[in-house]
C-alpha cells in the first residue's frame, strides 16, 4: 500500500505544470537592453523567462528570448527580446485600411503596441523604419517576431522570419 500512495504522489507531482512540454527549463533572469518592447518591457527592466528545452512550440503572442542570427538582426552579443506576431504556415501583412497588420487577412488586436512606426516612411536597408511591409508567409518551423515599439524595433519586418530553434527562452509573467 506504501508503494502504491509513493507511486501516485509521484505521477500528480509529475502531471504538474503548465502542459507545455517545450518550456520545461528552469527559469532565467535577463535584463533587456534596449527600448524595442516598450511598454511591455523597459529598457534595462529585469524578466523573468523559461529556458526552452526541446524544441518550442511557437505561440502568437509569446514575448521571447533570441540569439541574433547576425545580419539585419544585428551581431548582438545580447538576446534579443521580441513578440511573436505570427508562426509557421500563417500569413502576415502590414497594413489592412485601417492601418493594422493581418495574419492570414485578418486584423491583429495588438494593445501592446504604444508606439507605432509610420506607414509612408520610405524604406531603409539598415533600419525597420516603415510599419508597412509585403505579405510574408512565415515558413514552417519559423517565427515572425516584432517588437511591441514598432518606431523603434528591428524585427522581421525587415530580418525576416527566424527559424524556431532561434528562441532559447520564453518570459513569463
Amino acid at each position: 500500500m506504501r508503494k502504491l500512495i509513493v507511486l501516485l504522489l509521484l505521477m500528480a507531482v509529475a502531471g504538474c505544470g503548465d502542459d507545455n512540454a517545450t518550456e520545461t527549463g528552469a527559469t532565467e533572469q535577463f535584463t533587456q537592453g534596449g527600448v524595442s518592447m516598450e511598454p511591455t518591457v523597459k529598457a534595462r527592466q529585469v524578466v523573468t523567462a523559461r529556458t526552452v528545452t526541446g524544441m518550442y512550440e511557437a505561440r502568437r503572442g509569446d514575448v521571447v528570448l533570441i540569439r541574433s542570427p547576425g545580419g539585419l538582426w544585428g551581431d548582438r552579443k545580447v538576446p534579443l527580446l521580441k513578440r511573436v506576431v505570427a508562426v509557421g504556415g500563417e500569413t502576415i501583412a502590414c497594413c489592412d485600411s485601417s492601418g493594422k497588420v493581418t495574419v492570414d487577412g485578418k486584423p491583429l488586436a495588438e494593445p501592446y503596441v504604444a508606439e507605432d512606426a509610420s506607414l509612408d516612411e520610405p524604406p531603409n536597408a539598415d533600419f525597420c523604419g516603415p510599419r508597412r511591409f509585403a505579405a510574408v508567409t512565415v515558413p514552417a518551423d519559423s517565427v515572425f517576431l516584432m517588437g511591441d515599439s514598432r518606431a523603434r524595433s528591428n524585427d522581421s519586418r525587415c530580418a525576416g522570419p527566424l527559424p524556431v530553434s532561434s528562441v532559447f527562452a520564453v518570459m513569463v509573467g
